[in-house]
């Protein structure tokens, strides 16, 4: 069954109201590659300005390993790479605890802001993140705030509908 973060966020009691880990003024550099991709989509900015936003952005080094006929297709069509980022976005403030939660019983899936859906679930003390190919993403950085936007960093390049 699928179901959005808000009501996960719901499910979850609320959790996603708790403060973020820490909040910071820049994302960090090892995410630079998705972000410069997101302005140059104009993603980024329609983000920025909208309501609350929880983004899994994967490392330079998680696109750097991706297939790269694939990812430069991407990259050179920016409506195609705005609909894919938006694959990686889910709607509300959704922190690692949330999410822990939400899969603690065993994988759930999640709406994304692009239509599609990403499997998450936990291993241990790990947040996982699954698009509908066999590619696992771990969450190496959870809960970064950065105004209206929570990031988890993950180290592989996911798709809703497939991977990378």
């Amino acid at each position: 069954m699928l179901r959005t973060f808000a009501q996960a966020t719901l499910a979850a009691g609320a959790l996603a109201l708790a403060a973020p880990a820490f909040a910071q003024e820049a994302p960090p550099e090892d995410i630079s590659q998705a972000v410069g991709a997101a302005e140059t989509a104009g993603v980024l900015e329609t983000l920025m300005s909208g309501g609350e936003v929880t983004v899994f952005v994967p490392t330079n080094d998680a696109l750097a390993a991706a297939p790269q006929d694939q990812l430069n297709e991407i990259l050179g069509d920016p409506e195609q790479l705005g609909a894919v980022i938006q694959g990686y976005a889910v709607s509300g403030t959704v922190m690692a605890a949330d999410v822990m939660e939400l899969a603690a019983d065993g994988p759930a899936d999640v709406d994304t802001m692009g239509g599609g859906t990403l499997q998450v679930s936990v291993e241990g003390d790990q947040v996982m993140v699954k698009g509908e190919g066999d590619t696992m993403a771990t969450v190496v950085t959870p809960d970064l705030q950065f105004g209206n936007i929570t990031i988890h960093v993950i180290d592989a390049a996911v798709l809703p509908g497939g991977s990378m």
